[in-house]
């Protein structure tokens, strides 16, 4: 590989792994090409010749294309790509959601390309989309705002009940680019080709799941826009982080940090017994469970290297290097009562603390911050739900807003848990790139927990134990996936990974 390729493709891995606004890509895309002395319509021109490649490269011939355009930019990105397809002697449907309405600008210029070229324009209405093996989707774009209308609302449907491949053009058509909620209607893409900026709501909930295969291109403006724009989140995975450090060899199991973790009411022993052992797998050197008297069998049987009790909690937190709170503990006035001893003891006693579970669902009855030097909560979306005083729809359809808020009311780090999981401190927002719906059954959660309280009690600061343990939770998931599938996958598969991840050299 040449260095100026090299260059180039190291380029797209840093651009890649930032997150900007719609609004930032917007502005940044039009100072970029001022700087660098680049017409946008020639933007647009490598943007469909990147489509075009990338049809090429996984399309034959033979293949029934449609490309499905609107009124901007997007739709200016599909007459381009048309035209290339067509002069590269492909069969190309290009049709339009209102042929008759004027385009202007760069998009204007493309459509008349296309028409110069012999390419007509049809209307999408009237075409059949279920004889397409490829469409291409370049409806809407970034500029959204509001509720998708009617007549985009039935062609998108039309689109996504067809069993073509679906190739969405920079986003899919329907989508807020900032928060990936569907704006009334959005397109279920196979693949999506996001240019210039990787927008925010591509990588996280349900903007993941809409966004299939994501492809970023920073286009022929990409190293200038990096330069000139902020981005507001990072997008991150296990791959990103140095292996840990060796261990000394005069170490011992003091040295590797202890834990103490606090749940397990009567009758929901196996979530505290998940968490202490996927500490243990994930190497720190002591695990202590404080728990309901009726469940301290469970926790140990199978497993003595984890101490259980039910009494002494006062000095079980003395003990601890770290703790975690919430695993099985429940709602009942015995939880409420460990919930009071532990947070008395905080109040004078900054231990790290990860909270989770029915900790968070005890914590939402609190009305203020917690004043910790060191706090990591980790919810799911009904949790941060309760926590925030919303509904779970309200949370899914701005991930990134209710993080924030989790911190702005509770203070500490927040992980909220979900495709893409958002890890939002004050130092920046995150998002784990790793994961796989294989991880939507019980348990994962107190797993994770686990995780993060191994890597707090090992030294790591909260940024550190949030970004490394989520990212090392969901590559375990990732490789037990690679091996046996995500149907069947239960939390306690991720053990054996867990533990060959902080092992790598």
């Amino acid at each position: 590989m040449s260095q100026r390729s090299l260059k180039a493709e190291l380029l797209e891995q840093r651009l890649s792994q930032n997150l900007y606004t719609a609004q930032c890509v917007r502005e940044g895309e039009v100072e970029a090409a001022k700087q660098l002395s680049i017409p946008l319509y020639d933007v647009m021109q490598v943007a469909g010749e990147t489509l075009f490649d990338w049809i090429q490269t996984h399309f034959d011939h033979q293949t029934n294309i449609l490309i499905a355009v609107g009124t901007g930019n997007n739709g200016g990105d599909g007459y381009v790509a048309a035209s290339l397809l067509l002069a590269d002697g492909y069969t190309i449907t290009l049709a339009s959601i209102d042929p008759a309405r004027p385009l202007s600008g760069d998009a204007l210029l493309a459509q008349q390309s296309w028409l110069a070229s012999g390419g007509e324009v049809a209307d999408i209405r009237l075409v059949d989309t279920e004889h397409f093996e490829l469409i291409v989707d370049g409806l809407l774009g970034t500029g959204l705002k509001g509720t998708v209308t009617s007549a985009y609302q039935s062609v998108i449907q039309r689109i996504n009940q067809s069993s073509a491949h679906i190739l969405s053009i920079d986003i899919p058509s329907g989508l807020d680019a900032n928060t990936g909620a569907s704006l009334g209607a959005s397109i279920n893409a196979d693949t999506t080709i996001s240019f210039v900026g990787l927008k925010t709501g591509l990588v996280t909930g349900n903007g993941k799941q809409k966004s299939g295969n994501l492809i970023f291109k920073p286009l022929n403006i990409g190293e200038t826009f990096g330069q000139l724009m902020e981005a507001q989140g990072r997008l991150i995975e296990y791959a990103d982080f140095a292996p840990l450090a060796p261990r000394a060899l005069h170490s011992h199991k003091g040295n590797n940090g202890k834990l103490l973790c606090i749940g397990g009411n009567n009758g929901m022993a196996g979530a505290i017994r998940m968490t202490s052992e996927a500490a243990l797998r994930t190497g720190v050197g002591l695990v202590k469970v404080y728990c309901h008297a009726n469940s301290t069998s469970s926790i140990v049987q199978g497993r003595p290297e984890i101490m259980a009790s039910s009494e002494n909690l006062a000095q079980l937190l003395e003990w601890a290097d770290c703790i975690v709170f919430g695993p099985g503990l429940g709602q009942t006035s015995w939880s409420q009562e460990t919930f009071n001893q532990l947070f008395s003891y905080l109040i004078h006693h900054h231990k790290p603390l990860i909270i989770d579970a029915d900790g968070l669902n005890l914590l939402s009855h609190q009305l203020h911050a917690l004043q910790l030097s060191y706090l990591i909560m980790s919810p799911h979306s009904a949790e941060a739900a309760r926590l925030l005083n919303t509904d779970v729809e309200k949370i899914e359809n701005d991930r990134y807003g209710a993080a924030t808020k989790l911190v702005e009311r509770y203070g500490g780090n927040c992980i909220l848990k979900g495709a893409g999981s958002i890890v939002h401190s004050q130092q920046g927002t995150y998002v784990c790139a790793n994961g796989n719906p294989g991880m939507s059954t019980a348990g994962m959660g107190d797993v994770l927990s686990g995780v993060l309280g191994s890597l707090a009690a090992q030294g790591m600061t909260a940024d550190e134990a949030s970004l490394f343990g989520v990212c090392i939770h969901s590559a375990a998931a990732d490789l037990v996936a690679d091996n046996f599938g995500q149907r069947g996958m239960i939390a306690s598969d991720l053990f054996d990974y867990l533990r060959q991840l902080v092992n790598r050299k």
